[in-house]
Formats: structure tokens, C-alpha cells, sequence
């Protein structure tokens, strides 16, 4: 095959990788020189003043290279805001530098500023987000305290002996075994916790100052009851006072502008398949390819984890190649043959792995497909090839990683660069941003469009999300029920995150991350953010949660941890998709069990490490959310039924307190009229009667359930 190249002149802004001609560089020098002369007069405050400053008057030929990239010194950005100043004002005539010198101190300043402000470059290089992880020791080696929670588990589960667990759970691994100690002290902690809150909050409470019994540690006559009916005052103050936030959070979401503008930097659809039917995956992949952004500024790279098929049904991988896309010579051939070998991280650590790669046009859209096929070893084992779904985010991760900054190279990646440039006459170095779609989900058509338009429009963005809605609402009463759930996790629950610090979790069905800045640095190609996500250690039961079942919010916690104090992870309803959600309760407990077990330990991992040099208004928010979302998982569970049964005495005790419990109810409708998506209010008839099942039950069973590491069942029947 002849080897293609691709002009110059085509490839996209900062990702040329020219040669600057010596004429230009000895011109640059010389003007150099002179404004170094010139700047050395210059007084101490306009040296500050100058600190930013725009690269687009010295116009070079290379934008990634010039002399205004940011190193983290300070005076080379002065230097560089004085080349820019000078740059531009060399054929000004000597009577407009006269009054320009005229002006008051205090109105350059505030000119300059306002100048900076509209300066893409100048926002890039202000805040040195990549410079930002500065990891200690104790960051560095994860879990410090691992056999201090080991020797408590053993000792305060020493009435569990080790051969019951064998004999009758079949634990046979020591892991195994010290995640159910672990989990069954999780669970002790929590229930003791549990005791003393429904005693003193609710039993005595109920007690002594409703019924006017005597019994238990206070009298009807104590100031017990003065001091509860205070803190049910205040409870009630806070939760009208957080009320009031979420209604202004949520409006002020609601309604950001829907406008955006379309743009031709490459961005890569990376799509991770498993077991998906020839439907599914034709209906995310029309989607994304029907998008209004440009076809050719969009590459789909799809990756199938392993040759596997369900029960009755045809492997994923060869519905790819032989059904979809046009790869049957390949299998022909076949593709062991053909694979190449590259690091790979599942849930047991590091191991090698084959796989295959090929290219090609599927209206007119690129596309990279890569199938894990597994070593000659593994062969014979019910999945050969599969090792997860944040193996498969790795993969991409670490290949564009690779072309950028040559680090983590394979053959697999080698041979993968060498295609995309020879048959799709892609550089992948020009991509800048990655969608990240799951193999259920359609995009709405300008969805795309909108959230790379908002991270071209600001810098500071790492990651941006859209709302998610429920294609199959109709399919069964479990499904119908979370068509209002859903609009409440995403509307309120990341309208509140995205305004009072950032969103904790970009969803792995409809997210798009920014791979570098403009400059070429790392984002979340950040070797760290990889290292860790990586997960190549012995991992405890906390990490097992972190890595094998929530990678999705585990590499947002990594993202805020590295960049959270620059950067920020926003949520943007303007751009939607729709997905498939399970349509039985089984199905459900598992996808729920995941999702919870992954937000309760995420959230340690954030107050374990919280961001990086943030400020403290930074923490302050991310604690909140935090807290928040932490009392929903612990507290409701006891909470809601404390409440429903202090709502029932109250109604047969008080004349007009079913007003109040009615429109405490209705608050959710409220807020959806606020927020004029009047098409959900119907959807709240079959969400109410499910909130014990939201609230109650899938908390209580995903705590009990926290050593099940496994993804269990994904599809319905």
C-alpha cells in the first residue's frame, strides 16, 4: 500500500508540526533583543500588568512552539507580554504613544485587563492547570493505611471464622474473604450509627414529646423536647434554604443560552461495545455519525472488549466487522493473525493483550475499530480478550497519549498510528477532544456540536456533559418510573453540582473530555490522571469500587483532584441523548448497586484527597455536594421512614398539616414547571410509589452489597 501524506496546509491549528524558517527566527530575535532593552525602563507594576498576553501579534509559524507558550516562570511571561506589546504597537506614531502614556495608571491596567479577558491565549496560559498536580509520597502510594484496615476488619470480625466462609460462601480467595470483613465492618459502623440517630432523633423524640409517655432516657417534662423542637426548626430553615438554592441553581441552568457555533477541530467518538445486538449498536453508530458536526472533523473509534457473545446471539465483535462495517477479508484472514500486543488493566492488575485494529469510511465518516482478542492462553476461556470497560477507555487514553508526548508505546499502538495516517489520512495528533458514548445511547443531533462549542468558548473546561433522557419509557411500569428520576438526577442534581462546584460525575453515556489544552499540554491525557486511573496496584474493597465498577465517576474524581482547582467539570442540558434503561428490578439492583456503591466511594476518595492548591471557597463547595449527595445514600433510608411517620401523626393531630405534606410532595412538579419540561409530569405519577424503592431499598442493598465487584446483569429478561 503506497504511503499517503497529508499536506501541510491541511492539518488543523495547533497541532502543525512545521519548521520555523531561520528568517523568521532571526527577525523574532532581533525584535527580541530590542523590547528586552526597552522593558528593562519599564516600572515594577507594568511588568504585572503584562503578565498575560495574546500570541497572536508575533503571528509564527508555530503555534504550539512559539514564545509565548506558558512555562510556569514569571518573567519569561513578562518578557513574552512585552514582545506581544511591542509587536503591536511598532508603527503606532510617536504622538498616540505620547497620549498613551498620558493615561491614568489605573485605566491601563483596567484596559489591559479587559484586553486579556477577550484573549483566548492569555486564558489559557493564566492559570497553569498542567502544572497543577503536585503529588506528595503519601498521594503517590495509594492506600497507606491498607493494613490498618485490614488488622480492624480481622479484629472486629474475629466471630466470623474463616472456614464458614469458606464452606458456605465459597471463598476460597484471601481477598475475597477480607472484602466480605471489610464490607460486614462497613456495615456494623453503619447500623451503630443508624441505632443511636433513631433513638435520639425519632423513638425518644416520638416518645416524650408527641405521645407523652414516660420511658426512655427523658422525661415528657425535660428540656429534651425544647431542644428537639429547635433542631426540627432549624432542619426546617435549612431545608427551605436549600430548597430556595436548587430552585435558583436549577433555573439558571435550565435556561443557558441553547446557541452555539460549529467548529472543525478533530474529535474523537470513542464508543466501548461488550455484548451489544446488531440494533443497538446501528443506532448509536447512525447517531453519531448523523451528527451535525462535520463528518470529516469527527473520527469514531469503537473497541469491542473481547470475542464474546451472549447466550443465542452473534459475537459483537464480528456484527462489527461483517455487518456494519466491511472487514469479512479480515476475519477471513483472520484477525489473531493480525493482532497486536499492548498493556492492558483489568480488576486482578497489569497483563498483556492482543488485539486487532483496522480502518476505514462508513459514510464518509472515519472510523478506528479495535478488538480485543486475548492471548494464545486464554483461548479457551469463556472471554477471551475482556477486560473491561475502563481497560478500553485506557486503550484510547493511552494511544493518544502516545502520538502526543511518545510515552506508553506498543505495537498495538504503532501499527494503530501507521493506519490512521496511511489509510485515513488522519494525524492524531490534531485531536483535541473525545465524546465518550455507551453502545445504548442516540444522540440528539446538535448535542455534539454544543459542548465542543462550549469547551472552544472556555478554556477552563476539562469535561462537559449533556442530559441523558429514557428511550424505552413505555417498555414496563420500571422503566416508565425512571423517565422522572432521571430528569431529576440531571435537571436538579447536576444543575446544583455544575453551579456550586463541579459535576461529580460525567456520565460514560454522553460525556466529552478535552485530551490536551491549546497549547498541546495534557488534560485528561495527564500521565497522573492515567497512572492512577490505571489502578495497577493491589487494591482493597474501597479501590475494587473505584476501578472495576465506577470508572465512569472515578475518572471525574480524578479529573477534579488534578485540575480542580483551575478547572471545572459543568453540565449542559441544551445537548441530549436518550438510553436504554432497565426494564426489570433485578436488572435495576445491579445498575443501581454500582452506581451507588461507586458514589459512596468516590465521595471518601475526595475528602481522603481533595483538589490540589484549591482555594478554599473550592472546598467549601465540593464538602457541600458532597454532603448533600452523602445524605441522600445514608440518611433517607432512615429519614423518609421517620417521615412518613411523623407526617401521618401529624395529619391526625393537626388540622392543616396535610396542606403542608401536600406540597411537599408536589415540590418536584414544582420545579419542573419552573423549568418548563411540562412533558415530565406525567411521569411523576409512577416515579412517587418508587421513591422507597430509590431511596430505601437499592441504598441498603448496594451497602450490603459492597464486596460484589462484578458488573452482574445488564439486560433485561
Amino acid at each position: 500500500m503506497p504511503l499517503c501524506h497529508r499536506p501541510e496546509s491541511q492539518r488543523s491549528g495547533n497541532s502543525q508540526r512545521g519548521v520555523h524558517e531561520t528568517a523568521d527566527i532571526a527577525s523574532i530575535s532581533n525584535l527580541f533583543t530590542s523590547v528586552v532593552d526597552e522593558h528593562s525602563q519599564d516600572s515594577p507594576l507594568e511588568e504585572a500588568d503584562e503578565k498575560a498576553c495574546s500570541c497572536e501579534s508575533l503571528k509564527l509559524p508555530h503555534p504550539t512552539e512559539n514564545m509565548c507558550q506558558f512555562d510556569g516562570d514569571a518573567n519569561d511571561a513578562i518578557l513574552t507580554g512585552s514582545v506581544g506589546e511591542k509587536a503591536s504597537n511598532m508603527h503606532q506614531a510617536p504622538q498616540a504613544l505620547q497620549a498613551r502614556q498620558q493615561v491614568q495608571p489605573s485605566k491601563t491596567r483596567r484596559l489591559r485587563k479587559k484586553l486579556r479577558d477577550k484573549t483566548l491565549e492569555a486564558q489559557v496560559t493564566a492559570f497553569q492547570a498542567w502544572h497543577k498536580p503536585h503529588r506528595t509520597d503519601e498521594h503517590i502510594t495509594p492506600g497507606v493505611d491498607r493494613s490498618f484496615w485490614k488488622w480492624l476488619a480481622r479484629c472486629l470480625t474475629f466471630y466470623i471464622p474463616s472456614w464458614f466462609l469458606k464452606a458456605f460462601f465459597k471463598m476460597n480467595d484471601l481477598r475475597q474473604r477480607l472484602a466480605f470483613r471489610q464490607k460486614v465492618l462497613f456495615c456494623l459502623l453503619l447500623a451503630a450509627t443508624y441505632a443511636l440517630v433513631c433513638y435520639f432523633l425519632i423513638i425518644q423524640p416520638i416518645a416524650s414529646c408527641v405521645v407523652k409517655v414516660p420511658i426512655g432516657m427523658f422525661s415528657n417534662q425535660s428540656p429534651f423536647c425544647h431542644a428537639v423542637r429547635n433542631v426540627i426548626y432549624v432542619y426546617m430553615a435549612l431545608g427551605g434554604a436549600f430548597t430556595l438554592l436548587v430552585v435558583f441553581c436549577v433555573a439558571r441552568v435550565r435556561y443557558t443560552s441553547p446557541t452555539f457555533e460549529e467548529h472543525d477541530t478533530l474529535l474523537v467518538m470513542h464508543m466501548p461495545c461488550y455484548n451489544e445486538e446488531e440494533s443497538v449498536l446501528r443506532r448509536t453508530i447512525d447517531s453519531c455519525v448523523e451528527s451535525s458536526y462535520d463528518r470529516k472533523r469527527k473520527l469514531l473509534f469503537i473497541v469491542a472488549d473481547g470475542t464474546v457473545a451472549a447466550a443465542g446471539q452473534k459475537p459483537t465483535y464480528r456484527i462489527l466487522l461483517e455487518d456494519i462495517f466491511d472487514h469479512s477479508a479480515d476475519l477471513e484472514v483472520g484477525i489473531d493473525n493480525q493482532a497486536r500486543s499492548y498493556t492492558s488493566f483489568d480488576a486482578d492488575g497489569v497483563s498483556d493483550n492482543l488485539a486487532f485494529c483496522c480502518t476505514g469510511y462508513y459514510r464518509d465518516v472515519p472510523y478506528v475499530i479495535v478488538v480485543k482478542v486475548g492471548r494464545d492462553d486464554e483461548k479457551d476461556r469463556p472471554k477471551p480478550g475482556n477486560r473491561g470497560k475502563r481497560d478500553s477507555q485506557l486503550l484510547v487514553y493511552n494511544f493518544f497519549h502516545y502520538v502526543n508526548y511518545r510515552r506508553f508505546w506498543s505495537p498495538l499502538f504503532e501499527n494503530l498510528e501507521f493506519n490512521m495516517r496511511v489509510c485515513l489520512n488522519i494525524d492524531a495528533r490534531d485531536a483535541e477532544y473525545m465524546l465518550v458514548v455507551d453502545c445504548d445511547t442516540e444522540l440528539q443531533r446538535t448535542g455534539v456540536s454544543y459542548l465542543v462549542n462550549q469547551l472552544q468558548n472556555d478554556p477552563k473546561l476539562i469535561g462537559a456533559c449533556g442530559y441523558t433522557g429514557v428511550s424505552n419509557r413505555m417498555s414496563s411500569f420500571v422503566a416508565c418510573s425512571q423517565v422522572f428520576e432521571y430528569w431529576l438526577t440531571h435537571a436538579v442534581l447536576k444543575a446544583v453540582e455544575s453551579m456550586c462546584s463541579n459535576v461529580l460525575v460525567l456520565s460514560g453515556c454522553f460525556t466529552i473530555y478535552r485530551l490536551k489544552w491549546p497549547n498541546s499540554r495534557p488534560a485528561i491525557l495527564h500521565p497522573l490522571i492515567l497512572e492512577d486511573y490505571a489502578g495497577s496496584h493491589e487494591k482493597t474493597l474501597h479501590e475494587h469500587n473505584l476501578l472495576s465498577i465506577g470508572e465512569d465517576r472515578y475518572l471525574s474524581t480524578l479529573a477534579i483532584r488534578y485540575f480542580g482547582s483551575d478547572c471545572r467539570l459543568r453540565y449542559f442540558p441544551a445537548a441530549t441523548c436518550t438510553t436504554v434503561v432497565p426494564d426489570n428490578l433485578s436488572v435495576l439492583l445491579d445498575q443501581r448497586r454500582r452506581w451507588t456503591n461507586s458514589l459512596i466511594h468516590c465521595h471518601f476518595a475526595h475528602l481522603n484527597v481533595l483538589p490540589f492548591e484549591a482555594s478554599f471557597s473550592k472546598y467549601l463547595g465540593l464538602l457541600f455536594i458532597i454532603g448533600c449527595e452523602l445524605f441522600m445514600v445514608f440518611v433517607l433510608p432512615l429519614a423518609l421512614p421517620a417521615g412518613v411517620v411523623l407526617a401521618v401523626i401529624s395529619v391526625l393531630l393537626t388540622d392543616y398539616a396535610w396542606i403542608i405534606l401536600l406540597v411537599f410532595c408536589l415540590l418536584p412538579v414544582l420545579i419542573c414547571i419552573i423549568c418548563n419540561d411540562w412533558a415530565y409530569i406525567p411521569f411523576y405519577l409512577p416515579f412517587f410509589p418508587m421513591i422507597a424503592v430509590f431511596s430505601i431499598i437499592i441504598p441498603l442493598f448496594s451497602m450490603w452489597k459492597q464486596d460484589n465487584i462484578k458488573w452482574g446483569k445488564t439486560r433485561g429478561g
